[in-house]
C-alpha cells in the first residue's frame, strides 16, 4: 500500500497534477468475487428493504415480491450446489435472531460457520468448493 502511495506521488510530480489511482481486478476470480458480493448485497437490501417496510410502516408488499423472490431462489438452486444454495439463502434470511443477534450457519457436517457480512459468505463458498474438491 505505501508503494502505491509513493508511486502515486512521483507520477504527481512528473504530471504536475494530482492523479486518482485505483485497483483494477486482475483476475476472472477477482471479478466473479466482486459481481458475486455486490448482487449478494443488493439481494440483501431488497430484502431488509420488505422487512422494514412490514415491521416499521405496516405496509406488507410480500404478495408483490413473493415471485420476484421465488426467482431468485430458483437461479440460486440452478446456480449453486445444494450445500452452498442453502449457505446463501441462509445468509440472506435467517442470519439474524429476532434481536437481530448474529447465528451461525451450521452446514451438514455439525460446523458452525458465522457470516456478518457477504466476504464471509464468499469465503463459505470458496471452503465448500475446496471441500468438494478434496472428496472427488
Amino acid at each position: 500500500m505505501k508503494q502505491r502511495k509513493e508511486l502515486k506521488e512521483v507520477i504527481e510530480k512528473i504530471l504536475g497534477s494530482s492523479l486518482e489511482m485505483s485497483v483494477i481486478h486482475d483476475t476472472e476470480e477477482d471479478k466473479l468475487k466482486s459481481e458475486f458480493l455486490a448482487t449478494i448485497d443488493l439481494f440483501e437490501k431488497v430484502w431488509k428493504r420488505q422487512n422494514h417496510l412490514e415491521d416499521e410502516m405496516g405496509l406488507d408488499f410480500s404478495t408483490y415480491d413473493d415471485d420476484f423472490f421465488k426467482v431468485i431462489e430458483g437461479i440460486i438452486h440452478f446456480s449453486f450446489a445444494p450445500a452452498a444454495s442453502e449457505a446463501i439463502l441462509f445468509y440472506i434470511y435467517s442470519r439474524y435472531d429476532e434481536e437481530d443477534k448474529l447465528i451461525p450457519f451450521v452446514d451438514v457436517d455439525g460446523e458452525e460457520h458465522l457470516m456478518a457480512n457477504s466476504e464471509d459468505l464468499w469465503e463459505y463458498l470458496l471452503y465448500l468448493t475446496d471441500q468438494m474438491m478434496l472428496n472427488n
